[in-house]
């Protein structure tokens, strides 16, 4: 099994996880030359979603002179752009690049008034608003997405072909994030933006891991859940043909998800060993041919398989951690020591040093 940094190759490349650093930049602007006092620093980033920040200022407002300073001068105005770095040290990576929508101002009894700036990354502004436009014709989804997405001058380099034309595409009321997202899901692909690229790709799980983590040294905590409860072992997709005036039948069956393990069992085949009768999940959707019917059973049989393993954990503040990469975790037995695929960090540094939460899922075992 391949292997990720070890606990000394991380140790090398984080300066021995000795003094936690991190960057912010307003509109380009470094908020230390400002003499910005920040409390802490916490980032969430997430697949199929947006990601959000959110830092604390302290001692923002002078009394004496009954003013806020950085406030006023419009330091932290709603809608500048943000950018978020953090390490240890000088060594220090880009965690996300976004908006600023919220500003909290705190002025507590007995206390120092505090405010706290919260935002979320770029892909937020593809949230706002519902469009119907023309329907697109005879496009791939990939096609549509690249077109969406560059109205945004999203860099498109990440947005990965899928092969299929469908005779009319259509956005009904919809946002274009929640547009492209459900685009995402039936072809069972993942969407999200990181700095100025938007990725609309299959999931990377079988990759290499980028980092092993060992309980008790790198890996401070793990709780993982199998759960067979949602699993199927068969995915049928029933739509129309209006041109033959029949009936469209796509199936996906247990074995076929994407980036199942080789040589493991996927939820899917642990349900037919479980459940004396098969588990059929039906769904009528507007499709136009064999091709496109077949891929979404495939893709919603993979997205219910994805549930199989989850699981919880914190280790040592590793910017290196982000959604979308695999990690391995060893120390945890048999079972539990193996790859995970990233669904979601949270990086925070504070008072108590730099920590790093995360989730995790895998579609076999």
């Amino acid at each position: 099994m391949q292997t990720g940094k070890s606990l000394s190759d991380l140790e090398t490349l984080y300066e021995n996880f000795y003094a936690p650093a991190f960057a912010i930049e307003i509109d380009g602007d470094d908020i230390k030359r400002q003499q910005a006092e920040v409390a802490g620093v916490t980032v969430d980033n997430i697949l199929g979603g947006a990601g959000q920040f959110s830092f604390s200022v302290n001692n923002p407002f002078d009394p004496g002179k009954n003013e806020f300073g950085w406030l006023d001068r419009g330091l932290f105005e709603v809608g500048k752009e943000v950018k978020i770095k953090m390490g240890y040290g000088k060594q220090m990576e880009l965690m996300l690049l976004g908006i600023i929508t919220s500003l909290k101002v705190s002025f507590p009894a007995g206390g120092a008034s505090q405010i706290e700036v919260s935002g979320y990354d770029l892909s937020h502004k593809m949230m706002k608003g519902k469009k119907s436009p023309p329907a697109w014709n005879q496009k791939k989804d990939s096609d549509v997405v690249t077109e969406i997405a560059r109205r945004y001058a999203f860099d498109t380099s990440k947005v990965e072909d899928t092969k299929i034309s469908h005779p009319k595409i259509k956005q009904d009321k919809e946002s274009d994030y929640d547009f492209i997202k459900k685009l995402a899901d039936r072809n069972g692909f993942e969407l999200f933006v990181f700095e100025k690229t938007l990725f609309f790709r299959p999931p990377a799980i079988n990759t290499a891991p980028e980092v092993t983590l060992q309980w008790g040294k790198t890996l401070i905590s793990f709780s993982p859940e199998i759960n067979i409860a949602e699993q199927v072992t068969e995915v049928k997709v029933i739509g129309w043909d209006p041109a033959s005036k029949k009936e469209i039948i796509g199936k996906a069956s247990k074995g076929q998800e994407e980036s199942r393990g080789k040589g493991k069992q996927s939820g899917s085949e642990m349900a037919g060993k479980v459940y004396q009768d098969p588990v059929v999940e039906e769904v009528r959707k507007p499709v136009y041919s064999q091709a496109e019917a077949d891929r979404l059973a495939k893709a919603i049989l993979s997205r219910l398989s994805e549930g199989l393993v989850k699981g919880t954990g914190e280790c040592i503040g590793a910017p290196t951690l982000k959604p979308g990469l695999t990690i391995s975790l060893e120390g945890l037995g048999k079972r539990f020591s193996k790859p995970y695929y990233l669904d979601k960090t949270t990086h925070a540094i504070g008072t108590s040093g730099y920590k790093t939460s995360f989730s995790v899922k895998d579609n076999s075992l």
